[in-house]
């Protein structure tokens, strides 16, 4: 019998984190998924019981604060007691807010605690696990502002910047490890915090959740050969609004 693959997904309970969970179920994976509300997350579970009515494996639930490293490192290990190996992790969890050097200092910590730190601890638990199985996926979803920095949105950009960072020096390092790292950076995506942020698009002119998700299926076929750094994915309205007169 085939092992079924762990994946560990954090943000999971809504926007591109859900879209891809549920994915992820269809695809045959064992979910271990992280966000801060309990309702939330047995929510997405009911709706993967749904898609799959035949899988006995239901998703491990994790409703922490992804800030608290403690609470962290807790989470990656009970994944690894239960199931013993971390085939992806998928560093989707994120907070938007707009503002540079007038930013309120309370929101600088939330934006950078949550964006780049709480990579960092899930790194730190996960990354031991896909060494000792010689093989994995990192995928962290970082964001287009790694690319090109957002002038209202410093903070916010930065924290993504870190985030890219780290992915470039870690997609070295673990390469030798069997451990592949990539850095997908979307432009506009069709989530609630598009809305948040005052998206000028409409739904339909944004990138899909499922676009995330298909991006991480074709990393996933690659041959273990091929190493991805990064995938930048524009949605076609900015490029227009881009292209000269």
């Amino acid at each position: 019998m085939v092992e079924e693959k762990v994946a560990l997904v954090t943000g999971a309970s809504r926007g591109i984190g859900r879209t891809v969970a549920r994915g992820l179920a269809l695809d045959g994976f064992r979910l271990a998924l992280v966000a801060q509300s309990l309702e939330s997350l047995r929510s997405v579970a009911a709706e993967i019981a749904e898609l799959d009515s035949n899988s006995d494996s239901q998703p491990l639930l994790f409703p922490i604060d992804i800030t608290e490293h403690d609470s962290v490192h807790k989470v990656v290990a009970e994944i690894d007691k239960l199931w013993g190996r971390i085939d992806l992790f998928f560093n989707n969890a994120g907070v938007w807010s707009e503002g540079t050097l007038d930013l309120p200092i309370d929101e600088f910590e939330r934006i950078l605690s949550v964006n780049f730190k709480a990579a960092f601890y899930f790194l730190q638990a996960v990354v031991p696990i896909m060494k000792r199985q010689g093989f994995g996926q990192i995928v962290n979803l970082v964001c287009i502002t790694a690319k090109s920095a957002e002038p209202s949105w410093g903070v916010y950009s930065a924290s993504k910047y870190g985030l890219f960072g780290l992915t470039e020096a870690i997609y070295q390092s673990l390469a030798k490890d069997g451990i592949k790292v990539t850095a997908i950076c979307p432009s506009w995506v069709d989530t609630n915090m598009a809305i948040e942020a005052a998206t000028p698009y409409q739904p339909q002119e944004m990138l899909q959740k499922e676009d995330i998700l298909n991006t991480i299926r074709w990393l996933l076929k690659m041959s273990p050969s091929a190493a991805i750094k990064e995938v930048v994915i524009d949605c076609t309205s900015t490029l227009k609004l881009k292209s000269p007169t």
